[in-house]
């Protein structure tokens, strides 16, 4: 076989493979919903919410936000009114 022939009859068995597969699978709708993935379950609980923040870091990012915005405001030259 040449090299036209081989590639000739790989993309004839491409082909035959793409109408088998639709010729099987026609008239078979599938429900939205069976593809969606199964839900997790979780192992062990988790603290959701407010519970689970740590707010002494927050007063610390706050805390220096507060900072930085007091020296911006020192070293511009536009004013607070």
């Amino acid at each position: 076989m040449t090299a036209p022939q081989i590639i000739l009859t790989i993309v004839a068995l491409v082909v035959a493979a793409i109408a088998i597969e639709a010729y099987v699978k026609r008239n078979r709708r599938q429900p939205l919903s069976k593809s969606r993935p199964s839900p997790r379950v979780m192992t062990e609980k988790v603290e959701l919410g407010q519970e689970a923040t740590d707010l002494d870091m927050v007063e610390k990012a706050h805390a220096k936000n507060q900072r930085t915005e007091k020296f911006n405001d020192a070293t511009t030259r536009r004013r607070k009114k």
